[in-house]
């Protein structure tokens, strides 16, 4: 454990000596220590399969206000892609390595992710040992068993800066307590010798995670673990249908939301909470591998599970969106155009994406397409139905209007799901304002009925329904 900046260049000069010589780069375990309430990094470690580096980052660099003070050799390192980096919420580290010193790590690899891929879930190093683990390897939690003498010098300079003795006892009631690493609060660390017990645990961490690396590459399981049954037809299949049930057909979606989605009632209520959010990612991977959900053909990445922005990669279920039909076939075109007032050559305003460049019934029409996906596609969304004397009952009886939806959820799933949901995410008030008054417009206009006041029942008007559904079966050609 090097105390300086000069030692750390030595030290890690010594380390990837030793990794390199005779033999191709081995991968390399890189763990990030950081405060659990600041969020600041103290040390990074750097392992390979015999040496463990503790580096004191947060001292060296004067606090972390001077990160122009780490040595040149470590921050070569961590931007060098010839180095495989392996960690567990690996992703996170290099985030926030990013943040506090500008530093991006390249090749690096989360074996959490990748486990939670193969539908294996886990919330600690522990956990995935208990499944990735080597037989002979037993996984000891460090414990923090401080001498006396140790714990009065720790006492005496604790008090030294000022702690108070609340702290101080609440720090002597949780001696032999088992040791968490990421959850240790190493800001109380800063100017103190580490004990020998928590360097253990540390390093241990980071010898463990560089041998499941391997197994979880190769799939190799320890002989008494079972896998579940994650990509089994039936189960592709539920998650399908609740896919099909939940998102329109030709919906952008980030895989993100549907790895949310997919957390859904099809699953057992016995698997716990970790193992379910394995499973549905591991779901999401499986649809996409069998083409039941296709990539955003402005984005032509292959999509790689090893790579974190997966998460952020839009897929969809094939399909053509209802608005594009309408846009699509000449009969519906032309009566959209007609009746929001439009010529037909103004329809390709519509592909600007500067919105202040488009006059008002461009902007109306877009926002009328974006609900009409969701209107007419939500179960029970009959909309051209009038409502009958006994569905008046019914509602008076407190029952919902399941022939139309509220103000609050159309602006929900139009700000969540629609043309303007990326936008709404950078610019969320004004996004909402646009999007309401769009639809008091359209209301006015007569293209939207409300019933029930301000926040009442939403339908489209029955007459412009019923010529928007008559579409011609073969697609005509677009003036």
């Amino acid at each position: 454990m090097p105390s300086t900046s000069e030692e750390v260049q030595h030290s890690l000069n010594i380390l990837l000596f030793m990794s390199d010589f005779n033999n191709e780069p081995r991968p390399l375990a890189v763990n990030v220590l950081a405060c659990s309430s600041t969020g600041l990094i103290h040390y990074i470690q750097i392992t390979n399969e015999h040496l463990s580096l503790i580096l004191p980052t947060y001292n060296i660099t004067n606090e972390g206000r001077q990160p122009e003070l780490l040595p040149a050799l470590l921050k070569t390192f961590l931007e060098s892609s010839v180095y495989a980096k392996i960690g567990f919420g690996g992703y996170e580290d290099s985030a926030r390595i990013k943040d506090q010193y500008g530093i991006t790590i390249k090749s690096i690899f989360d074996i959490h992710w990748m486990a939670k891929v193969m539908g294996i879930g886990s919330s600690s190093v522990r956990m995935l040992h208990d499944v990735f683990g080597e037989v002979h390897d037993v996984y000891i939690p460090g414990r923090n068993h401080s001498d006396g003498n140790r714990s009065n010098q720790a006492d005496q300079r604790q008090k030294q800066q000022g702690r108070p003795q609340q702290q101080l006892q609440q720090s002597q009631q949780e001696e032999g307590a088992i040791i968490d690493p990421r959850r240790w609060d190493w800001e109380s660390h800063g100017d103190l010798e580490l004990s020998r017990e928590l360097i253990r645990c540390v390093a241990q961490d980071a010898f463990a995670t560089l041998r499941m690396y391997d197994n979880i590459l190769h799939q190799k399981f320890k002989p008494d673990y079972q896998p579940g049954p994650i990509d089994t037809r039936i189960t592709v299949h539920l998650a399908k249908e609740f896919l099909l049930a939940s998102v329109p057909r030709g919906t952008l979606l980030p895989v993100r939301s549907l790895h949310h989605l997919l957390k859904g009632p099809f699953m057992s209520t016995e698997t716990n909470i970790v193992q379910r959010d394995a499973l549905a990612l591991a779901l999401v991977k499986q649809l996409i591998e069998d083409r039941e959900l296709v990539a955003d053909r402005a984005d032509p990445t292959p999509l790689s599970f090893q790579d974190p922005s997966i998460l952020g990669r839009k897929v969809l279920l094939p399909g053509i969106r209802s608005s594009e039909a309408i846009l699509t076939h000449q009969h519906s075109r032309r009566a959209i155009a007609e009746a929001f007032g439009c010529r037909p050559d103004e329809l390709r305003l519509m592909q600007d994406s500067d919105m202040s460049r488009k006059p008002d019934k461009i902007q109306d029409l877009e926002c009328f397409l974006g609900i009409y996906e969701w209107l007419e596609f939500l179960p029970g969304a009959e909309l051209d139905k009038p409502t009958s004397p006994q569905d008046q009952v019914q509602k008076q009886g407190g029952e919902q209007d399941i022939s139309s939806r509220k103000m609050s959820t159309l602006l929900a799933l139009f700000l969540n799901f629609g043309t303007v949901a990326s936008r709404a995410k950078e610019r969320p008030v004004e996004t909402k304002q646009w999007v309401t008054q769009r639809i008091e417009r359209l209301v006015q206009q007569g293209a939207f009925l409300r019933s029930g006041g301000p926040d009442g029942w939403i339908r489209v008007n029955p007459s412009l329904l019923r010529r928007l559904k008559r579409i011609d079966n073969k697609p005509s050609s677009v003036n």
